[in-house]
């Protein structure tokens, strides 16, 4: 294996599962959301998203948290492979991406927050929707149930690029650091340095808020949730052998 230092330890279990399970509950999750999947709904279609969360609201809210739990699991990961990081370059440099891991965690719960709001107020403008065409008293309902969705939905998406800077300009340093921790074969701390320079300045052109970034960010997502995955696969195996 070449490596460019001598780790000051193993991976703990704890963190090793963390690597694995937390990217693996993002990507699928993410996928499954009501308004992903192979043909994402465009969120600069503000109607259609809406009324794709209130249509599977139980569904997208579970999933939700779902995600939720996947970026707690892969921050505790990041925590766990900056403490057996060898002194030096390398563990400054996994300090930087971690504290920045710890900061997108915050950011992506104020996300996945925002989008259970979303979804509750969707769902709730559904049943408004079906009061008023019933012709029962519910067209004021409605109008102040569309007016706070798309208030959340725009809050949504501007969290959410802000989210996705700081989540991939993290793994610069991260990549970087892993690439001299001997902890990884450094082609791997390279390629996660890689995978968050190319999303930055995929979603600088493309926002999460079109059509095209949130395709782009749901590709990236994918590559970075494989990646991990496999990385902690990797490492799990070498403990064993």
């Amino acid at each position: 294996m070449t490596t460019a230092g001598t780790p000051t330890g193993k991976l703990d279990a704890v963190a090793k599962w963390s690597l694995i399970i937390g990217p693996l509950l993002v990507i699928i999750f993410n996928f499954l959301m009501p308004t992903n999947g192979i043909e994402p709904i465009n969120p600069e279609d503000s109607d259609s998203y809406i009324k794709a969360l209130g249509d599977d609201a139980g569904i997208a809210q579970i999933y939700a948290v779902a995600i939720l739990l996947g970026i707690i699991l892969y921050t505790r990961a990041i925590i766990g492979l900056w403490r057996i990081a060898p002194e030096g370059t390398s563990r400054y440099r996994l300090l930087i991406g971690g504290l920045g891991s710890i900061s997108a965690l915050a950011l992506w719960a104020i996300v996945l927050g925002l989008t259970l709001a979303e979804t509750s107020v969707a769902e709730k403008l559904g049943t408004a929707v079906s009061g008023a065409q019933a012709g029962v008293a519910g067209a004021a309902e409605q109008a102040a149930a569309a007016t706070i969705a798309k208030a959340l939905h725009a809050a949504l998406f501007g969290v959410y690029q802000t989210a996705t800077y700081v989540a991939y300009l993290s793994l610069i340093p991260l990549g970087g650091g892993l690439a001299l921790s001997g902890i990884i074969r450094k082609e791997w701390g390279w390629a996660i340095a890689l995978i968050g320079l190319t999303t930055v300045v995929l979603t600088s052109i493309f926002p999460v808020k079109t059509e095209e970034g949130v395709m782009i960010f749901g590709i990236m997502a994918l590559i970075w949730g494989i990646v991990f995955a496999a990385m902690g696969l990797m490492i799990a195996k070498e403990d064993m052998d």
